[in-house]
């Protein structure tokens, strides 16, 4: 009953550090919460006008595929890069409270799953004013949010032991994000890539989560079963290798800090 009692306990601690980094990160702004789902938003009206008014692509539902593509990599890019800093930003916690430490990581990685089930809510309100029916298809999105999530808790765990140790990650990681954004087809189209460049996108798997939720929702089609393989087990690579660099690294924190 007490190992019960104790994971209750660390459950409970989780949604608290959860929600405490959810309500912490727009603390003291004038929009508070609404910033979750405007940054996404605003991002998306500036690259729709540039990229379907003064750069026309002919693409069916462009503003719903360059929407869904930019919430997945936003939450992406901000989930990783608030794993990687969060024994940095919660540091007095550490040191006054003890508790498996990563906890702490998965908070934030939390934290920022909400932002973008808030930013889909939006997403789908947008695609049914759009004129798009709901489908039996999209009862499938759900597996892509939680494949991209578990990535996202996969590098946290590897990217914020290692910055406690070497602060230029962060750094490093920031350009890596910038350089992935422009790669992964989230502005243009796949068509655009010759073919024979196809194969080196998809070894990311950002790139399959993203063309394969646009296949669900807007092509309204099952994507490839051997590619949403892949990308499975190469996230379910990444869980555990980070999880064992953070077994490995994660009781010197403390003193690195």
């Amino acid at each position: 009953m007490s190992k019960i009692r104790r994971s209750n306990n660390y459950f409970e601690l989780l949604w608290v550090l959860a929600k405490t980094d959810f309500k912490l990160r727009y603390q003291g702004s004038v929009l508070g919460y609404l910033w979750s789902l405007l940054k996404p938003f605003l991002m998306f009206v500036v690259l729709y006008v540039v990229f379907s008014v003064f750069m026309r692509w002919e693409i069916a539902h462009y503003q719903l595929y360059l929407l869904l593509g930019i919430i997945i990599w936003n939450f992406f890019a901000e989930g990783t890069m608030a794993g990687l800093n969060t024994f940095l930003t919660k540091s007095e916690v550490m040191k006054k409270i003890y508790f498996p430490r990563i906890l702490i990581v998965l908070a934030s990685t939390i934290s920022a799953f909400i932002s973008l089930l808030l930013n889909v809510l939006v997403f789908l309100l947008i695609y049914l004013f759009s004129g798009m029916d709901l489908h039996a298809w999209m009862l499938f999105f759900p597996v892509y949010l939680i494949l991209i999530y578990l990535f996202v808790v996969g590098i946290s765990l590897f990217l914020s032991v290692l910055q406690v140790k070497y602060r230029d990650v962060e750094q490093i990681w920031e350009v890596l994000l910038q350089a992935g954004f422009f790669i992964t087809p989230i502005i243009y189209p796949l068509m655009m890539v010759p073919e024979k460049y196809w194969f080196y996108l998809f070894l990311n798997p950002v790139t399959g989560i993203i063309q394969y939720s646009r296949k669900l929702i807007i092509e309204q089609s099952l994507p490839s079963l051997s590619g949403t393989l892949y990308v499975f087990l190469f996230i379910v690579f990444v869980v555990v290798f980070g999880y064992w660099v953070f077994n490995k690294l994660s009781y010197k924190v403390i003193e690195e800090l």
